[in-house]
């Protein structure tokens, strides 16, 4: 896990974000502009299994923008290109290339071998994609994240039409335009691309680790600089959607733990775990009257891992240098079911 340490630092995330990372399945339609930025930053940040399904070839115009690419993978698939550089990326996640171009005809067959989908990303560059790609999420219960680009702008939207009360992608576009261009007709910035695409994998990791948003579609225009952030509702009428009848979703709590200071330490056997950094346990000892055992130190981002370390029939008290992380390690054992679990106040201590 100490590839991820810097993420679980984030007390918005900590073990059980990591954890609702590393558990995530998600499928990238695309391997292009969109795909090739999006795709490196879910794959560092630990998404535990990646579908990528595009059919095309890597063609000398992608690579001003498709940076994961190489002059010499020149008509090579790039969903083949783009899955080796992600297992290279981080060899702790799956990744599975698809290389048929997907179609009505076959997207049900392929998304049947997609158990326990989490999101769709739509990379695709043509509405007859991501109109599919529209069916098939509410079909699935799946929430889509489509994007687009165009020259120096994009837009990227959250779609949950399987809810009453979320939008499908055809609830903001009835009807598709008969004049749209894609970028080897209209043209496209690097850049451009890249931060659309970034924006896009940033709004797939908030989901996943369930912080919402107050929008659900942003518009950004990246020769001004400016974003539009606004929040869609469902088309009542909508034809694709409007029939779905959802269930609501109830989010997980997070039992609090209990805090105590040092005085309440020996009310009874508890045995300390200090998930500070050895370095941070070198230069700050734990040094008092009333620890009577050396604590355990196992650092936060080893937490996961070495958890069948700890005893069980004993209390457990966590501690660091700001409770913040022990906090964070006592809330992950109490929504595992763990009792008899407690924070050890650091400043109790001075």
């Amino acid at each position: 896990m100490n590839r991820y340490a810097r993420q679980i630092a984030l007390p918005d995330i900590g073990l059980m974000g990591q954890e609702k990372i590393n558990a995530a399945h998600i499928c990238m339609v695309g391997a292009g502009g969109l795909g090739a930025t999006a795709l490196p930053a879910l794959a560092a940040a630990g998404i535990g299994r990646i579908t990528i399904i595009d059919h095309d070839e890597i063609d000398i115009t992608n690579l001003h923008r498709q940076t994961i690419y190489r002059t010499d993978q020149k008509g090579d698939s790039k969903a083949s290109c783009a899955a080796e550089y992600l297992r290279a990326l981080n060899p702790e996640i799956t990744v599975t290339a698809i290389t048929e171009k997907l179609t009505a005809e076959n997207a049900a067959a392929i998304f049947k071998q997609l158990d326990d989908l989490t999101l769709i990303l739509d990379g695709s560059d043509n509405f007859a994609t991501k109109a599919l790609l529209n069916n098939i999420a509410i079909t699935l219960k799946t929430p889509l994240i489509s994007a687009s680009v165009n020259q120096w702008g994009g837009q990227i939207g959250i779609f949950e039409g399987h809810h009453h009360d979320h939008p499908c992608y055809r609830c903001l576009f009835p009807e598709f335009p008969n004049d749209a261009k894609n970028c080897n007709e209209a043209g496209i910035l690097g850049t451009t691309a890249g931060i659309v695409a970034m924006t896009q994998a940033h709004t797939a990791l908030l989901h996943i680790l369930d912080i919402e948003e107050q929008s659900n579609f942003k518009t950004l225009n990246l020769k001004t600089m400016r974003s539009e952030s606004i929040k869609m509702r469902k088309t009542p009428d909508c034809p694709h959607c409007n029939h779905i009848q959802a269930k609501q979703q109830t989010k997980e709590k997070t039992t609090m733990s209990e805090m105590i200071s040092i005085d309440q330490l020996n009310d009874c056997e508890t045995v300390i775990i200090d998930v500070r950094n050895p370095d941070e346990v070198t230069a700050d000892p734990l040094n008092h009257e009333q620890i009577k055992t050396a604590p355990m130190n196992i650092p936060l981002p080893e937490f996961i891992a070495r958890i069948d370390e700890l005893p069980t029939e004993k209390r457990l008290a966590f501690i660091c240098a700001g409770n913040v992380r022990s906090r964070q390690a006592a809330e992950y054992l109490s929504a595992k079911g763990y009792e008899n679990i407690c924070v050890l106040d650091k400043f109790s201590l001075i």
